[in-house]
């Protein structure tokens, strides 16, 4: 396949057309303290009802802060309807959640941690088993002073919010060759870093550089059912739309799209080269308009591949606790 020449030309253009800063990260800016609280929450089985899940258990570090799972398991096994998105870089999006209904880190913390198939907690029988914790009720107090309710659900979402800001994704190989180091690409990622940019794939106008993902919602025409935004929004015209996904650590977290069900990254470029939904006979009026067909060879599906993996960085992976402070037992292996 030939390249557009604008693509080709983009592609071999000086660092600063890809070294753009990442936007400034909404609400409030974490301390070390309340990270540092967040993080043994997160991983503190005791955020459950019956101490038996953590945030952890879905968003494992081992596995790009996803599961591994087509769909997540919740409270007592329960299969949830959507696949876990990954936390890294979720601090820099506007809006959270496939459905895009959580408005803040802080608000959206608290979605899986009420809810009946997930964690299913009680707010007052939560914020009683943090305050029967002697550490907690110590570092709580220490990271709120002066608030007489220090263990309140609001400083729960706070902490919980302030951990996944430091969840940042930023240095990867791609990010080295944006600032100048060519040799950090191998030649296929290179190619296939082009292939991402061209006027062919579009791929760049939905997962915008740098943080490869956009504060949309859209349809590509995965067969499954799930209304997405429409359910929140009540908009017919937004049935099967989802929130665009960040691409930063894609090569962790398979499998793909809101329902798991592609498996690897080679099928995720087979859908998009079929045409999306289109190949599953989802009517062109309901997709989005650059979901089409794509002229590809195998050889360049392959160095588009390559260059998604090149997007890895897990500087920021998280440390898994020794213990946490309910002294209930961490990530099952």
């Amino acid at each position: 396949m030939r390249l557009p020449f604008l693509a080709a030309a983009l592609a071999l253009a000086a660092a600063s057309a890809f070294g753009r800063d990442f936007p400034a990260m909404p609400g409030e800016p974490p301390t070390p303290e309340r990270a540092a609280l967040g993080r043994l929450l997160f991983f503190d089985p005791v955020l459950s009802r019956d101490g038996s899940l953590s945030c952890a258990h879905c968003h494992r570090p081992d596995r790009g802060l996803a599961d591994g799972l087509a769909r997540a398991r919740g409270f007592r096994g329960a299969v949830l309807q959507r696949n876990t998105p990954t936390l890294y870089n979720a601090a820099f999006k506007a809006r959270l959640m496939w459905d895009r209904r959580a408005s803040s880190l802080e608000e959206q913390v608290l979605l899986p941690l009420l809810a009946e198939d997930e964690l299913n907690a009680d707010p007052r029988e939560l914020l009683a088993k943090l305050a029967a914790v002697p550490a907690y009720r110590a570092q709580f107090a220490a990271v709120f002073p002066g608030d007489a309710n220090a263990i309140s659900l609001a400083n729960v979402a706070r902490s919980l919010a302030a951990f996944e800001r430091t969840l940042v994704s930023r240095a990867s190989r791609y990010d080295r060759y944006a600032r100048g180091e060519r040799e950090a690409l191998s030649a296929s990622e290179r190619n296939g870093l082009t292939l991402f940019r061209s006027l062919t794939t579009r791929c760049f106008e939905c997962h915008r550089l740098p943080t490869f993902d956009a504060p949309l919602a859209l349809s590509i025409g995965v067969p499954s059912g799930d209304l997405g935004v429409s359910a929140i929004s009540g908009l017919s015209a937004q049935r099967g739309f989802f929130g665009v996904p960040t691409l930063r650590n894609v090569a962790l977290t398979a499998p793909y799209m809101h329902d798991g069900s592609l498996a690897t990254l080679e099928d995720v470029v087979a859908f998009y080269r079929e045409g999306g939904g289109l190949a599953q006979g989802v009517p062109a009026a309901r997709l989005h308009e650059f979901i089409r067909p794509i002229e590809m060879s195998d050889a360049e599906a392959a160095d588009l591949v390559a260059f998604l993996r090149a997007l890895t960085d897990e500087s920021a992976r998280p440390e898994v606790p020794e213990r946490v402070p309910s002294g209930l037992p961490l990530l099952a292996p």
